[in-house]
């Protein structure tokens, strides 16, 4: 049977007569006005007391729960189960899955003008069915009142199974956005439909009127991207504050997500986006205001934009130690070519003294031991030269490894004026004449020598790399001075310098 009942009176006697069948459970989905009348009309709240309290029937609802309603749940959940739904519409009562009533309309504390009630198995299932949908969605009423109490904003979250619903959501997301958004695309084609729905031209607009808003997009930049003239749009913006960071291109999956100031996200699964489709196909779109979701997102999408940029200082950082290999191979050549060759003219003129000298002349002979001498100063000298830069790769391993104790200084006494002298003699008179700059040396009068404490190698590494710079970045016909100074002519006293005060070299 199915029938419509008319009149308060009659509506209300229904409504008792279908509580006190009730033996086992009433399963009710109705709107936030219907509290005040389950509360206010006496006879109704009585007999649902009774149903809880004398045979234990078990009441749950589902209703949104408000401000305005909150004191009427909380009473009734002196003998019911709540929990809320937000903007839950329509009002009906399910009772042991026998018996089904439905109110069409209800008003604030107001008796029930009409009411339909029926028992067919049909709609009872049906109407049951509906129910244990809504209730499996529900938030506790204890959070809600939780979140009512203390101002704390609802959380909700929607699927969305239509693109053009998505779309819009993100939209408005991006409208009302104050400080912050946040942007994954995982692939350039996800870029590509920003583009066309006209996204990114919003997220300009937005930018340009709020100097306040951030905006920081990751996406993998391809060729198609960089040819993008949206790319120069957003890159271009009034108030520069558009930041695009490249990540590496998702092989797996077409996705792309927004985060709003950190309070509500929206993610969206691109399945199909072939050109001439006029909506793409979406896997799934949910957006979110939860908190703990959206701060999630947040650190997935902080851990990609950390790994974009590490990835960019390694690749950076293994262009600067490649350059580095390469110039010191060169430069470890140079003396080690030098070396082999003067060896192997030695060996040559050792090989001709020990056949021919018995029938070698003084003369000849002077000439053999200051070839040999000569050679040999050259071997020792590019035989330096190769152990100070092995050092200096010694030294730049130790500092990548953060081992800078491992460095052991040899302290000597050392005289400054020859050390210095010695280096531009072996080191830079050749390369400076071939480039056609002058070096000069001036001992600004403090005498012949120069006494300092010094590790003689490290000592050598400094004034090697500083001099080499200085004729590197000379231009031709330009010179090059180096000046031996006395500490008080920097207006420094010698302690300050960490120079012994009886040393008066700086």
């Amino acid at each position: 049977m199915t029938k419509v009942i008319h009149g308060s009176d009659n509506t209300d006697k229904t409504i008792i007569e279908f509580v006190n069948r009730g033996r086992e459970k009433i399963d009710s989905c109705v709107s936030s006005t219907a509290p005040s009348v389950f509360v206010e009309a006496e006879a109704i709240r009585n007999a649902r007391i009774a149903a809880f309290k004398d045979r234990g029937v078990k009441l749950r609802y589902v209703i949104e729960i408000t401000s305005d309603n909150l004191k009427y749940c909380k009473e009734m959940l002196e003998f019911s189960e709540i929990r809320h739904f937000e903007g839950m519409k329509g009002n009906f009562e399910v009772a042991d899955e026998k018996e089904y009533v439905a109110v069409a309309i209800l008003h604030k504390a107001q008796p029930i003008p009409e009411l339909i009630f029926s028992n067919v198995p049909e709609i009872v299932d049906q109407q049951q069915f509906v129910f244990d949908s809504f209730w499996e969605k529900c938030i506790p009423s204890e959070q809600r009142i939780k979140e009512l109490e203390k101002g704390i904003k609802s959380s909700v979250t929607t699927v969305f199974n239509e693109y053009e619903k998505a779309e819009k959501k993100e939209f408005e997301m991006i409208r009302e956005a104050k400080n912050e958004i946040q942007i994954i695309y995982s692939t350039s084609s996800a870029f590509h439909l920003q583009e066309k729905d006209g996204t990114l031209e919003l997220l300009k607009e937005m930018s340009d009127q709020n100097e306040d808003l951030n905006i920081n997009m990751l996406v993998p930049i391809d060729s198609t991207i960089k040819r993008s003239l949206s790319l120069a749009l957003l890159t271009n913006t009034k108030n520069n504050k558009i930041q695009i960071q490249d990540i590496a291109p998702s092989i797996d999956i077409k996705l792309k997500s927004l985060v709003a100031d950190k309070k509500d996200c929206l993610i969206m699964e691109i399945k199909n986006l072939e050109e001439e489709k006029t909506t793409p196909v979406i896997g799934f779109s949910i957006y979110s205001n939860s908190i703990p979701t959206v701060l999630s997102y947040c650190s997935i999408f902080e851990m990609i934009q950390n790994q974009s940029i590490l990835a960019e200082k390694l690749k950076h950082e293994g262009q600067i130690k490649d350059d580095f290999i390469n110039v010191a191979a060169h430069e470890l050549r140079t003396p080690a070519q030098s070396i082999t060759g003067y060896s192997e003219m030695n060996d040559e003129l050792f090989e001709d003294f020990l056949k021919n000298n018995q029938n070698m002349t003084d003369k000849e002979l002077a000439r053999i031991i200051a070839k040999l001498h000569q050679h040999h100063e050259i071997i020792s000298r590019n035989t330096t030269r190769l152990n100070i830069l092995t050092n200096n790769l010694l030294d730049v391993a130790r500092f990548e490894s953060n081992n800078i104790g491992d460095i052991i200084l040899h302290k000597e006494k050392i005289d400054l004026v020859k050390e210095i002298g010695d280096i531009i003699e072996e080191e830079f008179i050749l390369k400076t004449r071939e480039k056609g700059i002058k070096i000069s040396f001036i001992n600004n009068g403090l005498g012949e020598h120069c006494w300092v404490h010094s590790d003689r190698l490290r000592l050598n590494q400094i004034l090697v790399n500083l001099t080499d710079n200085a004729v590197k970045f000379t231009k031709k016909g330009d010179s090059i001075h180096i000046i031996i100074k006395n500490s008080d002519d920097f207006e420094l006293k010698p302690n300050e310098t960490g120079v012994d005060e009886t040393n008066p070299c700086y």
